[in-house]
């Protein structure tokens, strides 16, 4: 939207000096007190132009500036000698800049304007390049033959800044909600299944015990069901208590980690399965680094996960896991798992709830581990790595929640 479009013609009083007859010619002086009240009103009109809060800004019909008040040097930061008699699209970033001087000519063969008896939200270009939010209103007056478009614009840069951290608080609220009541749907899931599941796993065990020790003949018939019952019952406990994870309190009992032995500590955990799966798993050397306030258990657990993903994503005998921690600035450590695996589809939110890569995943293990790294006040992502797999990344502040982060 240019910012010369405009809703009416406003014709200025002037003060035009009486004439004699033609055939005198002759010029009357202007009286005294009259010369004192144009005095008077100039220098009240230039104290309203110094004192507004708003900017205000004027052009000619050639679009080039013609007044530029205290209030749109502190907006646009430039200095009023700087702009006067330049194009007013020194003020505007892209669109508006290209457009602006073909939207005043139309406007001038038509008489049509596209902002009528409104206030538009357009954006402004400091004299930094920085690109901001204005309200922007225009008027048009008319000096004679001379055309004068002005226009009032406000910079509502913290207004914006405010409503997205109140859509970011509300958003906040409706996820802690969502959890609340989560935490109620677990807390009646692992109530209401998980006694029934222990007891069912022990007679699948004894049943198992029994087969195994000769009980029943043939031991195959009974082997087998009872061997299918108890992996669906671990998996149904883990379920359990993957849901129990994500809807606890996360309280976190600090306390500074060295990184290098625990990550390598993480890996030793997981190293069989790695090898198992004919799968290189390692740990990067890294330089010298602050010691981590964090909470160990929750970290490890982040950790496992990451791992354990890791290592089902990767082809066997040809995969590779990696764990490398560094300095990503002077305040935040990140921790980063590497794969060369299949990688994650476009699209794919694996941090939340239920969504998973694995056809026998449950899709809660990233949701809780993006819980637990919240918790500690930093932050997961994810990316591709060139050549195929995933890189996921933890950011944490070294000085643990309430550290600062950039």
């Amino acid at each position: 939207m240019a910012w010369t479009m405009t809703h009416r013609t406003v014709y200025l009083n002037r003060v035009v000096p009486s004439r004699a007859p033609m055939t005198t010619r002759r010029r009357i002086p202007t009286p005294p007190q009259a010369l004192h009240d144009l005095q008077v009103t100039d220098a009240r009109w230039q104290a309203v132009l110094a004192t507004a809060r708003d900017a205000i800004v004027a052009i000619d019909g050639e679009a080039r500036i013609t007044l530029f008040n205290p209030a749109a040097e502190a907006v646009f930061g430039y200095g009023r000698d700087e702009v006067l008699g330049r194009n007013v699209t020194l003020l505007m970033p892209p669109p508006y800049s290209e457009e602006h001087d073909e939207y005043l000519r139309r406007y001038r063969a038509t008489g049509m304007a596209r902002a009528i008896g409104r206030v538009r939200t357009v954006e402004g270009r400091r004299k930094n390049g920085e690109v901001f939010p204005l309200e922007l209103s225009v008027s048009e007056a008319r000096l004679g033959a001379e055309l004068l478009y002005t226009a009032i614009l406000r910079d509502v840069s913290d207004r914006r800044a405010a409503e997205h951290e109140l859509r970011e608080m509300q958003r906040i609220a409706a996820e802690r909600a969502r959890l609340a009541d989560i935490g109620a749907i677990t807390a009646k899931i692992v109530h209401d299944l998980g006694n029934p599941l222990a007891a069912l796993s022990m007679q699948a065990q004894l049943i198992l015990r029994r087969a195994r020790r000769g009980d029943f003949a043939p031991v195959a018939p009974v082997e087998a069901p009872a061997t299918q019952i108890l992996q669906t019952l671990r998996r149904l406990a883990g379920l359990v208590r993957e849901f129990n994870d994500f809807a606890r309190d996360q309280r976190l009992n600090l306390h500074r980690i060295e990184l290098t032995p625990f990550l390598a500590s993480c890996v030793d955990l997981w190293l069989a399965l790695a090898i198992e799966h004919g799968i290189a798993l390692s740990v990067a050397d890294a330089a010298p680094l602050p010691a981590l306030r964090a909470d160990e258990v929750m970290l490890r657990r982040i950790l496992d996960n990451l791992i354990k993903n890791a290592i089902e994503a990767v082809p066997a005998g040809s995969g590779e896991v990696r764990l490398s921690v560094a300095a990503a600035n002077a305040v935040t450590l990140r921790i980063t798992v590497d794969d060369n695996g299949r990688g994650i589809p476009d699209g794919l939110d694996v941090f939340r709830l239920f969504e998973t890569t694995k056809p026998e995943g449950t899709g809660i293990g990233l949701a809780v581990a993006k819980e637990l790294v919240a918790a500690h006040g930093g932050t997961i992502t994810h990316q591709p790595r060139r050549g195929g797999g995933t890189s996921f990344r933890v950011d944490l502040p070294v000085d643990g929640p309430g550290g600062r982060m950039p």
